[in-house]
């Protein structure tokens, strides 16, 4: 379907057919990687998230497309991989061509009422069109402009926007902002709660109103910095924070694996070391901002009860990329490590199976395509990714697809493939290396095998998925 036919069946849809399709609730939460209860996490406190995934499915290999802010997001609102949208950083718009929306505004087009609150977007970052006024906002570039940029230095992304920088040290008190973790002070709600209060008075106005909805909630906690309410932290003691099988005091280069699959600190111990008294600690912290997060979660999913809809109501919950506690020595994301491209993804749909949990590598890039699907919208011509419905009808259902994320380093990226076995991930088209992981036999991502001479059919094959898939060889093509 082109797009002037997909703009007019859109317009052509029947008031009767929109008010009789389900609501959305559309979850989405920052940094929140899967130490959840429902995902096998036994330290986690998480009885709304854990609630929500009895009523759904939960997938256990989901992937970003790209482990950072506003990279992630712009590829899940425009449905678009991130190579194509041209969004790579933390600080470039994402352009929009011709006729296409963001997933508010795709439901809205067509007969949704839609609201957002919290952090949906990075930062001001909706979308733009080439004829679209910019925000007057310093530090933020169109995609153009950017290009522009790193043809005329190319040493631009290396002294001033990686977060990788060679591994040399950040500036410690560039990022002392995020470098913070512990209790709040009493009379301090945090920064989830009146969220989740604006949330809950437009889910009022909303259930009254005769449409269905599309309401958009982004929670912030666990993003650092990691401050709760004090009776989150209350629910942990540090003594019983596991630290990770590849857990180190900072991040090192491990013989074979190629040097830019690691990152220097930024949001936790920046240029330092850390102790194991101190990973613990800042692990108890982020496990009490998602048991706060999750509290507001579930105040939603009460509300919706409460008002009559949840048997509607398709929740579907996210946290835009995984998260390093410590795992080889780094804190955060930026690397194409599992720990830092898997995340969490829940979807609840009423109508379909509950309670089950699905193997099967998905991408985030399939989220719109999946929502439009369940409710039953028109196919937008310019969503990339693939409806996940197969799976929620049957989890276990056959299903070949792989998951594809990329990652700047500087003027190159990296590029990774998952498979159900295997993670394959090329530096620079591999000129600065090459990593293959087998995730049945090393979870941990410890042993590089891409130089294994019995793993060669294997790479062949992986290299091969990986080249012929969406994934651009130039960060400014």
């Amino acid at each position: 379907m082109n797009r002037r036919d997909f703009l007019a069946a859109a317009a052509a849809t029947p008031l009767a057919a929109q008010t009789a399709r389900p609501n959305v609730l559309f979850i989405a939460v920052d940094d929140l990687d899967c130490r959840i209860g429902c995902f096998g996490d036994p330290v986690a406190r998480t009885p709304n998230i854990d609630r929500l995934a009895a009523r759904g499915v939960r997938f256990e290999r989901a992937y970003c497309q790209y482990p950072l802010c506003n990279p992630t997001r712009s590829s899940v609102l425009s449905g678009r991989y991130p190579v194509n949208t041209g969004v790579l950083d933390n600080n470039t718009w994402l352009p929009l061509r011709e006729g296409e929306s963001i997933l508010p505004r795709y439901f809205e087009r067509n007969g949704y009422a839609t609201a957002e609150f919290g952090k949906i977007w990075h930062g001001p970052n909706r979308g733009f069109r080439p004829d679209d006024p910019m925000p007057k906002i310093g530090g933020w570039f169109t995609v153009d402009e950017r290009r522009q940029q790193q043809k005329a230095d190319a040493a631009y992304w290396e002294n001033h926007q990686s977060p990788y920088r060679n591994m040399r040290p950040p500036e410690p008190k560039q990022f002392a902002w995020a470098n913070v973790y512990g209790p709040l002070p009493d009379d301090d709600p945090g920064v989830d709660a009146p969220i989740a209060d604006k949330a809950l008075a437009q889910l009022d106005k909303m259930t009254g109103a005769g449409k269905p909805f599309f309401l958009s909630v982004g929670f912030h906690r666990p993003h650092v910095p990691l401050t709760a309410p004090k009776k989150y932290f209350d629910m942990f003691d540090p003594a019983e924070m596991r630290l990770p099988a590849d857990f180190d005091t900072e991040p090192r280069p491990i013989p074979g694996v190629p040097r830019d699959e690691f990152r220097a600190n930024i949001d936790l111990f920046a240029a330092r070391s850390f102790s194991v008294h101190e990973a613990r600690e800042a692990m108890r912290a982020y496990y009490a901002c998602t048991a706060y997060m999750d509290a507001q979660v579930g105040r939603l999913l009460d509300r919706l009860a409460t008002a009559g809809v949840l048997e509607n109501t398709i929740v579907l919950l996210w946290g835009d990329h995984g998260w390093h506690l410590s795992e080889k020595g780094m804190w955060a994301k930026g690397t194409l490590f599992e720990t830092s491209a898997r995340g969490p993804l829940i979807v609840s749909d009423p109508r379909r199976t509950k309670g089950q949990a699905s193997k099967r590598v998905v991408q985030y890039l399939d989220i719109a395509p999946t929502l439009a699907s369940l409710c039953g919208l028109p196919k937008a011509p310019w969503h990339e990714g693939t409806p996940l419905t197969p799976l929620l009808d049957n989890p276990r259902a056959e299903w070949s697809r792989p998951a594809y994320t990329v990652q700047a380093r500087g003027w190159f990226i990296g590029r990774s493939v998952r498979t159900e076995r295997w993670r394959y991930t090329e530096w620079d088209e591999g000129r600065r290396g090459s990593a293959l992981y087998d995730h049945d036999a090393d979870p941990n991502e410890m042993r590089n095998l891409a130089a294994d001479p019995k793993q060669e059919a294997t790479v062949g094959e992986l290299r091969k998925l990986l080249r012929s898939g969406p994934v651009s060889r130039d960060p400014g093509a």
